[in-house]
């Protein structure tokens, strides 16, 4: 028999049970992402963001538009490349909150050299286990999340071994042309 006097037996707090879990959403405001989310988000957005900007750079250059035309296509970069900030701060605010840390935090990423530890902290700092202030873990990352995760990771090191090895091979072969006092083509 129920006691009509009795204290409810649901939780009422609010809170999102400890081993909930929620599939977050590329584009939204609110929410947690982990790290791997976190890096394959950035660079997924930063490829779609490439395209249209490679793509009107090549237009204006292929029709002589960018000859002498400095602050306009300076203008129009920083126009184009707008969303991709908005956006990268948008998923370090999730990230922020994933550490269960506040989303104004994020406001870091606009103070020179800071921004560089930051990103660091961004990337490598460990997420709360399941649920926190900021809501339920996210759910277990799929595996094109972790292909495009591990994809960023990867170009980035291939790109400073390559800003570091082409320079040092171009002075080898100088090196070694004029050590042998050939001109060669």
């Amino acid at each position: 028999m129920n006691n009509p006097y009795s204290a409810p037996g649901a939780a009422l707090s609010g809170a999102p049970a400890g081993d909930e879990t929620y599939e977050p959403k590329v584009f939204a405001w609110k929410g947690r992402i982990g790290r791997l989310r976190y890096m394959a988000y950035l660079f997924g957005i930063s490829l779609l963001n490439m395209v249209p900007v490679m793509v009107l750079m090549s237009v204006l250059g292929a029709t002589g538009m960018m000859k002498g035309n400095v602050e306009a296509i300076t203008g129009l970069s920083v126009l184009l490349y707008l969303p991709l900030l908005v956006f990268s701060f948008v998923l370090a605010k999730r990230r922020f909150n994933d550490t269960n840390r506040s989303g104004w935090l994020s406001l870091l990423l606009w103070i020179p050299l800071v921004n560089f530890f930051v990103s660091l902290y961004l990337v490598f700092a460990a997420g709360s286990e399941g649920a926190n202030d900021y809501g339920p873990a996210p759910s277990p990352n799929s595996t094109i999340v972790k292909v495009v995760g591990f994809i960023f990771p990867f170009i980035f090191v291939v790109g400073v071994l390559a800003a570091i090895a082409v320079p040092a091979y171009q002075g080898y072969v100088q090196k070694a042309r004029a050590a042998s006092g050939s001109t060669g083509l």
